[in-house]
């Protein structure tokens, strides 16, 4: 049950990307000597109207990409990890309290989103520091020409993330995104913190430059969310809490509240999950 807390908007009960459906087919073999490789289907559906295009786009849906969320093949081993296929990026919503999820956020975010004709190569963890690069193939109609790098360190009870992102839809400029975040598990507390700025290449105009912080907090099956997020561009604010109550290892309940500084009320949604 969600409201988006625009004027006038209704409570409905509906997926989102916290209750949306999916099924995913995951197979990793062992090939000897330290190497692997693995291969992701997954099939996406609307919890309420069974229709298998929850969340795509009508230009998606129109071109026959039924299947459009992550679907892809790796091969790893000492050298890293080579990944082709269509497969969502992160960005900087791992130090988001509310997992960018639903709607109720907080997070600073880069460009991210997903592509057709991806490939990317991660390199080996050493000493808690890895790197990531990646580009699209071919860029096509329905989706954008992308590249990204990441820098990533976990060690500890520390994790930090440095990104660049880039894209191209062929009828739109290009963008180019810098973020940065940053954790770190208190043991009673996770803090999270990030800062993203998106600019348009092509105009120099700068679209989104924003800082966000926030923090769960583990209280037995419980866990507890606050955040708040500023966006220099247009002086937006959103601050947000909620909580998450674990019935099972498989079963959650969730409720989330949250003030967007340009809507007139407040956004919250509350649910469960099930996963088996």
């Amino acid at each position: 049950m969600q409201n988006s807390g625009v004027s006038g908007a209704k409570t409905v009960i509906g997926a989102n990307d916290v209750g949306v459906n999916y099924l995913a087919f995951s197979a990793t073999e062992d090939l000897g000597g330290g190497m692997s490789a693995t291969g992701y289907f997954m099939m996406r559906n609307n919890l309420m109207t069974g229709e298998s295009a929850s969340g795509q786009s009508a230009a998606v849906v129109a071109g026959g990409n039924a299947n459009w969320r992550n679907t892809y093949a790796a091969i790893a081993g000492g050298f890293g990890e080579v990944k082709a296929g269509r497969f969502g990026l992160a960005g900087l919503y791992g130090f988001d309290p509310f997992g960018a999820t639903g709607q109720v956020v907080t997070y600073t975010d880069a460009i991210g989103g997903r592509y057709n004709s991806m490939g990317q190569y991660k390199t080996p963890t050493v000493s808690g520091f890895n790197a990531t690069l990646g580009m699209t193939a071919q860029g096509v109609a329905l989706t954008e020409e992308a590249a990204w790098a990441y820098a990533d360190y976990a060690a500890g009870p520390m994790a930090a993330r440095v990104l660049y992102e880039k894209d191209q839809a062929l009828t739109a400029a290009q963008r180019e995104a810098y973020g940065v975040g940053l954790s770190y598990d208190l043991g009673t507390a996770k803090l999270m913190a990030g800062y993203a700025k998106i600019s348009t290449v092509v105009a120099g105009a700068t679209t989104s430059e924003a800082y966000n912080i926030g923090a769960t907090m583990p209280f037995g099956a419980a866990t507890a969310r606050v955040g708040y997020s500023h966006n220099k561009i247009g002086d937006i604010d959103m601050f947000a809490v909620g909580a998450d109550y674990a019935l099972s290892k498989t079963t959650a309940l969730f409720a989330d509240i949250g003030k967007l500084s340009t809507s007139a009320n407040a956004t919250f949604q509350v649910g469960f999950q099930k996963y088996f």
